[in-house]
């Protein structure tokens, strides 16, 4: 909400989705164009699945702060885990 209330939300929108052009989202780096729909090593193109989402409380107090982290997690990741 704050980056909302500041006026910077759509701003850091529209840079997400430009960062799509050469995509750097997970660890592997494939600077794929998901931009433009193409496929790398994730399956993912434009527009990523979302499995789920919620607040997260179980980092500590110095990485979530008071009110808990984020956690996002996407289908079609294959990071290998």
């Amino acid at each position: 909400m704050k980056a909302f209330e500041e006026g910077v939300l759509q701003q850091r929108a529209a840079q997400a989705v430009e960062s799509l052009r050469s995509c750097r989202v997970c660890p592997r780096d494939c600077e794929i164009d998901r931009f433009n729909n193409k496929i790398g090593v994730c399956k993912s193109g434009r527009r990523a699945r979302v499995a789920s989402a919620f607040p997260h409380f179980g980092e500590e107090d110095c990485l979530r702060g008071w009110n808990g982290s984020g956690t996002i997690f996407f289908g079609w990741c294959n990071l290998r885990c």
